[in-house]
């Protein structure tokens, strides 16, 4: 892979990763589950993350009631009402006891009494109904109980009991006790500060759960608290574990991504080695993740994760324009990269796979009318089966009603496929890579490379139409695709034109210009051809697969008679192989190798005489490109090889005539 290409690759690669991060990575945990009171599971039900179930509304209220409730009472101690209510104290008991003596002790009591604080019990049960206090003196802040301090009508009592030797009337003693007050007076705006600090501080939270801890043992009833804890599961924020879940899904999805990297390099060499055919599949792939991760964010959020995916577009695209075998794997690595990030994910995988690999195994040929419709039916067929048969085994699908889930697999194949099907002429014309019908475009005789050959060049029109003939029916024969090796046939000597006359067949009986050449010099011009066919087929638009059929159906033989001439001129030692080989690749596809060897074998047997030597020719010159390595990368096997040798010389001997005896044995390089 060139820069150009890696460069290329990583982009398409940055791109359906960021599709997936920014798509499939969930805002909540992925947890759809739906239970009800008094169901029993099988197994245990674990919690997957961590996650706190809050208090309800009515809860909270009573907690926050009751911390309000509990902050203590505040209160203040001024420091001048004692000494106010001393100065007035004495006098009035003196006044009534005449006793000073007396007068002093009974003063110096209550003064003790104010010096602990008084207060105001009914004062205080208007904003308070607990046992604590706060008492601010100044510069000094001190926590105490109630039934520490003095409350007034205490202190009015006792007074009242040493005043009781006095001979005193009611109205004396009232006048005496009841100008008395409290020294501690409630601080309400200090207590208000407190209170909001404290509810301010107050937690939501009643239990909490850390992940791994089993919230519904096996086989036991779910309740109204598992209820709970099932809602709270699904709304847990992403943020506590945000980082490792997020570089786990994305590492994953790296490594699918990289297998499928592996399977291109080792598998579809042509796709990994041109920018055009891995960013088309690139596109193909992200479009389709793309598509579904929309589709899913549309819909999980009311009703549920959907079991519907766009694999059907992926699968059909790729099926169309690369192979079956490549859609069905690609179908396959899809369908576990969304069921990384799916609830369900045995479910979906399984349901995005079979709808995958029945849309790549029927819509390939879009040249069969039936073939759209018959893979959408399939493709909703098999996904709704499997989503029917996974419902009856009760497989995780509790959430999802039967009804919206068969109806989305229903619709999707019809939009993937369908759109699939309209974006084939677009995706042709911007990447340059095309399809069976654009090939059965160019399968025809009429096509004007072909018009303009039967006139500069009729007898390698004739050499053609052989080829075409061969390489198309052994194609059939093989199962591989019979109109591009038709295709290839037709086309892949149109680089003669350009000087038609240095080749054999249309020298009809005049002197041959290889006569007077050096065998370098007539090796360049045969081999010449296969850039000039190339670059007439770049500029007619050719569709690429037959351009690299005409690019390799020579492969990296030897112009041999060229070849057997130097050699015979100057000397083995003074030829370099490399001077007669044409620069290849070889075919790597069984199409191009069925045009090379059809090529080889109209070439070996135009000079036969007799149709009974047919079968020998055709037999000794596959063996011999088969030996000669010719054939190593394009999948052939022994049996292919034989069932070629077989319908080769079965159309030949049919069609058998006498050529123009040329060159000894027939040239088998042009």
């Amino acid at each position: 892979m060139t820069i150009r290409n890696f460069l290329f690759g990583t982009l398409i690669t940055a791109l359906f990763l960021a599709t997936f991060y920014f798509l499939f990575l969930p805002d909540t945990h992925i947890i759809d589950l739906e239970l009800q009171i008094g169901q029993t599971l099988p197994q245990d039900l674990v919690a997957p993350v961590d996650f706190s179930l809050p208090y309800s509304d009515s809860e909270f209220q009573e907690i926050r009631e009751a911390v309000l409730s509990s902050v203590p009472i505040h209160l203040s101690m001024g420091g001048d009402v004692w000494d106010q209510l001393a100065q007035r104290l004495y006098p009035k008991l003196y006044l009534v006891t005449f006793d000073s003596t007396f007068s002093r002790g009974m003063v110096g009591e209550i003064a003790s009494l104010y010096a602990g604080g008084v207060f105001s019990l009914d004062q205080v049960r208007e904003f308070y109904g607990g046992e604590q206090a706060v008492i601010h003196t100044g510069q000094n802040t001190m926590d105490v109980q109630l039934f520490d301090l003095n409350e007034i009508n205490d202190v009015r009592e006792t007074l009242e009991i040493r005043m009781g030797r006095w001979d005193l009337t009611d109205a004396e003693m009232d006048s005496i006790s009841h100008f008395l007050r409290p020294n501690l007076t409630i601080d309400d705006s200090s207590r208000q500060a407190n209170a909001r600090s404290a509810v301010a501080g107050i937690s939501n939270i009643d239990t909490t759960i850390t992940a791994g801890s089993v919230i519904l043992p096996a086989n036991d009833y779910v309740t109204e608290r598992t209820l709970e804890y099932l809602q709270q599961m699904k709304s847990a924020d992403l943020d506590r574990r945000g980082f490792q879940m997020s570089a786990a899904l994305v590492l994953l999805a790296l490594v699918l991504t990289g297998l499928v990297l592996f399977y291109v390099h080792e598998l579809m060499p042509d796709t990994w080695s041109e920018v055009n055919r891995f960013l088309l599949l690139g596109v193909i792939w992200t479009l389709s993740l793309a598509a579904t991760g929309m589709i899913w964010v549309a819909l999980k959020k009311g009703s549920g994760y959907p079991y519907a995916t766009m694999v059907t577009f992926g699968a059909a695209l790729t099926s169309i324009f690369f192979h079956r075998r490549h859609a069905i794997i690609m179908s396959l690595v899809f369908s576990l990269l969304v069921g990384l990030v799916h609830p369900h994910p045995f479910s979906v995988v399984l349901i995005a796979a079979v709808s995958g690999s029945l849309t790549a195994l029927t819509v390939w040929d879009v040249r069969e009318r039936r073939s759209v419709p018959l893979a959408i039916g399939l493709a909703a067929g098999g996904g709704i089966g499997c989503f029917l048969l996974l419902r009856m085994l009760e497989t995780s699908l509790f959430s999802t009603s039967i009804l919206e889930s068969s109806l989305a697999l229903l619709i999707v194949p019809v939009i993937g496929i369908g759109s699939a099907n309209s974006l084939i002429f677009i995706f042709e014309r911007v990447f340059g890579v095309f399809t069976v019908l654009s090939i059965d475009e160019v399968n025809k005789t009429d096509h004007p490379l072909l018009k303009r050959m039967r006139e500069v060049a009729p007898g390698t029109w004739n050499h053609s139409q052989t080829v075409a003939e061969l390489a198309g029916r052994a194609a059939g024969a093989i199962n591989a695709w019979e109109s591009l090796a038709s295709a290839g046939g037709y086309f892949h000597d149109i680089g003669k034109m350009k000087d038609p006359g240095m080749f054999i067949e249309n020298q009809m009986g005049s002197e041959n210009p290889h006569d007077d050449m050096n065998p370098w010099m007539s090796a360049r011009k045969i081999i010449r051809h296969v850039s000039d066919g190339v670059s007439m087929g770049e500029k007619a638009k050719l569709p690429r697969a037959v351009l690299e059929i005409i690019t390799q159906h020579h492969g990296t033989s030897l112009a041999r008679f060229f070849y057997n001439r130097a050699v015979t001129e100057s000397g083995e030692d003074s030829v370099d192989p490399s001077d007669f080989s044409y620069s290849g690749p070889r075919p790597q596809t069984v199409e191009a190798a069925l045009v090379l060897l059809a090529d080889q074998v109209a070439s070996a047997t135009r000079n036969l005489t007799a149709p009974e030597e047919v079968g020998d020719v055709v037999a000794r010159v596959v063996d011999e490109k088969d030996l000669e390595g010719e054939l190593d990368d394009c999948h052939l096997t022994r049996r292919n090889l034989k069932t070629i040798i077989r319908v080769f010389t079965s159309v030949l001997e049919s069609k058998f005539y006498k050529r123009v005896e040329d060159y000894p044995g027939g040239d088998i390089s042009g």
